[in-house]
């Protein structure tokens, strides 16, 4: 099973035929799409998915304007959860089973805004770390000097706590000495920002993983996906 996440940029606007384009590209079997947003640009958006073969969605919408997620797959979803009601804006976070795989799709705050969502997703994480489950998307938070050229992000200890929790960081587990960025700013300083963190018996099923870099550099969208691949069922 191929899994694709991507911030798609403020719902992906005139980019999304691109956006499209590139997905079916890399004919992912599921994707969890952040910045994802409801409306117009949402309908477009499931429309062209479902086009190239999607047949499962979330069904949590975020409020007109704000940003969220969207799960997407190529079979039917179950009914999709958010991880925590109690945050301000709960659709940033979204749980589903896939194929017996617990998936929280998230789309986490910036600043210290995003420290009660981190909070939440531990929590909600911790029973799943002896099953298959997956935690995957933008989590707008990086190690200092590891994933950031500097120390911007004051909450980096939470890449730890995750850890802590059960689940590891597959691709630093995969390049454990590699620099890679999924997101500059407009200065150019680059962070590696998007994420996937898996519990023990998934991690240890978990193939190539890759950022698609080109995504981002021919302006598709302003982050570069992650794709993983996923042995068995």
């Amino acid at each position: 099973m191929r899994v694709l996440t991507w911030n798609i940029r403020a719902g992906g606007g005139a980019r999304l035929d691109r956006i499209a384009a590139a997905i079916a590209a890399h004919d992912a079997d599921v994707l969890v799409l952040t910045e994802y947003r409801s409306g117009v640009a949402g309908g477009r958006l499931r429309a062209a998915l479902a086009a190239i073969g999607y047949v499962g969605f979330s069904d949590t919408e975020p409020p007109a304007t704000r940003n969220g997620v969207l799960i997407a797959a190529r079979v039917p979803l179950p009914r999709v959860a958010f991880v925590a009601p109690h945050v301000p804006e709960p659709w940033r976070m979204i749980a589903v089973r896939v194929s017996r795989i617990r998936l929280f799709g998230v789309y986490m705050p910036n600043l210290r805004a995003k420290i009660p969502y981190w909070q939440a997703l531990i929590d909600a994480a911790r029973p799943h770390a002896h099953r298959p489950a997956l935690a995957i998307g933008d989590f707008n938070t990086c190690r200092a000097f590891v994933d950031e050229t500097g120390a911007t992000d004051a909450t980096g200890y939470f890449m730890d706590r995750i850890q802590d929790a059960g689940f590891r960081d597959a691709w630093r587990d995969r390049f454990p000495d590699g620099r890679e960025h999924s997101w500059f700013s407009h200065r150019g300083n680059g962070f590696r920002i998007d994420h996937a963190f898996a519990s023990p018996p998934l991690a240890k099923r978990i193939g190539a993983i890759r950022y698609a870099h080109a995504d981002r550099g021919i302006g598709v969208s302003d982050h570069a996906p992650l794709i993983l691949e996923i042995d068995g069922p």
